[in-house]
């Protein structure tokens, strides 16, 4: 038997008429982002991985009715640690759900093929915003500057690949 553990390693703050179809305009809304822990079976296994260094506030988990953890403390939550995990499966390589992939070095990482594509392709795509100053601005951004491109070169400098997973 399995379970699911959902872990909040992150939010994210902006226009609830994004997420709402246009209802709420003008609102501030804040969403959490996750990544989720598999218990069960014989191999650890995360799905995402979640910021890098998510703004944990008293505002922010008022907003969501919840805890936020840095990565570290949210495996901590089972006993592990970014070392034990043996498997990440990414539902998309945005930054928010791909930045602690790096600190899985013992894990296979998993993603579409279609998204390192569009890596390859354009990834501009991928950029944080930042301001003027080149540090990350506006709410939606988290806390640092790293684009997914460059945790990608991380990893394959460390000798690892994603494993690509293709649509049969």
């Amino acid at each position: 038997m399995y379970k699911i553990h959902p872990i909040v390693v992150g939010t994210k703050v902006f226009d609830k008429s994004m997420m709402t179809y246009q209802y709420g305009n003008g609102q501030e809304y804040t969403i959490p982002i996750y990544c989720w822990y598999i218990e069960g079976g014989d191999r650890k296994i995360l799905v995402d991985t979640g910021e890098m260094n998510p703004i944990q506030s008293e505002t922010r988990e008022k907003a969501i009715g919840g805890k936020i953890y840095t990565f570290e403390e949210g495996l901590a939550r089972w006993n592990l640690t970014p070392t034990d995990i043996d498997v990440v499966i990414h539902t998309h390589l945005h930054n928010d759900h791909c930045e602690n992939d790096y600190k899985c070095e013992n894990a296979e990482i998993f993603v579409h093929e279609k998204e390192l594509e569009r890596i390859q392709a354009d990834n501009n795509t991928f950029r944080r915003h930042t301001n003027s100053t080149g540090n990350p601005g506006g709410s939606h951004t988290g806390s640092h500057g790293r684009r997914f491109d460059d945790i990608h070169r991380y990893i394959c400098r460390k000798g690892r690949h994603y494993r690509i997973l293709r649509h049969q």
